[in-house]
């Protein structure tokens, strides 16, 4: 005899994304796991005395958001830095005011670090310079991300704490900028950011209280597992399973290790034998991750045809061919699925070529290996990414946020050709949607807006032509995700026995027109059955 339900939904829009994107009307949860599905007086018949009913009135019910890729940690350690994207910020002058108001309350041992700038969008278009920063701050060490985080600007009093001056060489992968007498600007590219990223890790403490946070933000978007990309810091590992074993941690992470420069958490990973997927529901070992380019934003993805209006900058590639076909061969071989960072065409390109070069050296069946945001595409690296069987990892959302900048750096012409998802689905390649928050906002809502609009903030389209309607949105959004974490046979998809990891919307989303999506909310989250999130002010009818 079946156990009565905990939890019963109905008269609702069930979205299951099952194999045939079914479309029920209630669901029972028994513990956590999906119980059954289908008609609301089918459904009901499950109920118990102790049962939770719960009338969703037409609303959406979908199956917890997947972001594929993103930085948990550092957008829960972002909570504390300078908001440098935010609207009141709109000139290195509004930067200076904000950086030198930290400076009241920090003491000089502190790094004051802001994140979210973008140089196309300040008054002066241009990045700011350690002498700005001077300005504001000269007696503390100040560290400001571009909101890519591909690039960043120091101060004086940073530079010399790190020990770089003008004598300091541009590392392998990386750019110092310099004025034309040869002075450090104080703006690091790539690379040569990696000692200042260190200094500003955040400690296990500092974690402990910021954690939550990103936890509380991602569940009030629906967002139930994400794929960590980060992968550097220890203490981020620790804070999850902490966070885990205290109960608070309700967020599903699939966590990849990193080898890049100094960086090199994934090289102790693959000293120990073990590989991706060990762990369990809440806390898993993901990829080993590599960087080879930078971004677009930045204008440091590596690309086949130099930047518009400066002819030399061809973007910058972490390591030469021979070193990243040597660190996926390492990695593929000890049996990890690999995931490299690669946006510019021709950083896609050498990852093709090390992906191809290490499977016809010793095949693996179902690797799953992935290409992170995967930004810059042509027909001919679609069809090789078709043959090697990868998984493309898409950065669509950022064309909502981010668009209008891309446009100013690359222009329309050269963006015809960015995250071409309509494109990859019809030659059958799954394609995750990820945010890489703290770089945009994590809401998957914006998301799905970006996948079937193709519109940026003002109004712009990016490949329009690429597009895809909201049911293949939300399939990358949920299932595919699962997908890219071996997980699709406990997640991803609303069907009797897996996990119950659910979202509630506020309307029926797949009676809303595109433009409609953005004023979508999410109503309710659920992890493992439990009501994790509801939003204030949401009303349910209870059935008696």
């Amino acid at each position: 005899m079946r156990p009565s339900a905990d939890i019963i939904f109905t008269n609702g829009s069930v979205v299951t994304v099952d194999e045939g994107d079914r479309i029920s009307e209630a669901v029972a949860v028994v513990g956590n796991r999906i119980s059954l599905i289908g008609s609301s007086k089918d459904v009901e018949k499950s109920a118990g005395s102790d049962t939770e009913m719960i009338d969703l009135a037409g609303r959406s019910l979908l199956p917890g958001f997947i972001d594929a890729h993103c930085h948990p940690g550092s957008y829960g350690a972002g909570k504390r830095y300078i908001p440098c994207g935010a609207k009141d910020i709109g000139s290195i002058e509004d930067m200076k005011k904000a950086v030198a108001e930290r400076a009241k309350t920090a003491s000089e041992e502190e790094w004051i670090v802001g994140r979210g700038y973008n140089q196309t969008q300040l008054d002066e278009y241009r990045h700011p310079t350690r002498w700005d920063l001077d300005e504001a701050a000269p007696n503390h060490k100040v560290c400001i991300f571009r909101t890519c985080g591909h690039v960043l600007v120091v101060n004086s009093a940073a530079l010399r704490k790190v020990g770089y001056d003008r004598d300091t060489p541009d590392p392998e992968g990386g750019k110092i900028a310099r004025d034309a007498q040869g002075e450090l600007t104080g703006v690091l590219y790539e690379s040569a950011r990696v000692p200042f990223w260190k200094a500003t890790f955040s400690s296990l403490p500092e974690l402990e209280k910021s954690t939550p946070l990103m936890n509380e933000d991602f569940l009030r978007c629906g967002i139930t597992s994400a794929h960590d990309a980060s992968g550097r810091n220890p203490n981020e590992l620790r804070a999850y399973q902490k966070g885990v074993e205290d109960g608070w941690q309700k967020v599903r992470l699939y966590v990849m290790a990193r080898i890049s420069g100094d960086i090199e958490v994934g090289r102790h990973f693959l000293k120990t034998g073990l590989v991706t997927g060990f762990g369990n529901e809440r806390l898993r070992l993901g990829p080993i991750k590599l960087m080879i380019d930078g971004s677009v934003g930045g204008a440091s993805a590596a690309v086949r045809t130099a930047y518009p209006g400066d002819p030399d900058n061809y973007g910058i590639t972490y390591m030469s061919q021979a070193e990243l076909d040597k660190q996926v061969w390492e990695s593929h071989k000890a049996g990890f699925q690999v995931g490299i960072h690669a946006i510019g065409d021709k950083g896609v390109e050498m990852v093709l070529d090390a992906f191809e070069k290490a499977l016809e050296k010793y095949p693996r069946k179902n690797h799953r290996h992935r290409i992170e945001h995967c930004g810059l595409l042509d027909d001919i690296l679609m069809d090789r990414i078709k043959k090697l069987q990868l998984l493309p990892v898409l950065g669509v959302p950022f064309l909502y946020e981010l668009g209008d900048y891309y446009i100013d750096i690359l222009g329309k012409d050269r963006l015809s050709c960015m995250y071409p998802q309509r494109s990859l689905l019809e030659r059958g390649i799954l394609a995750p949607l990820s945010s890489d928050a703290p770089v945009i906002d994590p809401n998957p809502l914006h998301g799905i807006y970006s996948a079937v609009t193709r519109k940026t903030k003002s109004g712009q389209t990016i490949s329009p032509t690429e597009n895809v309607n909201i049911m293949q949105a939300i399939r990358s959004y949920t299932r595919y995700g699962a997908y890219a974490s071996f997980e699709e046979t406990i997640k991803g998809s609303i069907e009797t026995g897996k996990l119950a990891d659910l979202v509630v919307l506020s309307d029926n989303i797949l009676e809303k027109s595109p433009e409609e999506i953005l004023d979508i909310n999410v109503e309710m989250t659920l992890v493992d059955g439990e009501i994790v999130y509801q939003r204030k002010g949401s009303e349910f009818w209870v059935l008696d």
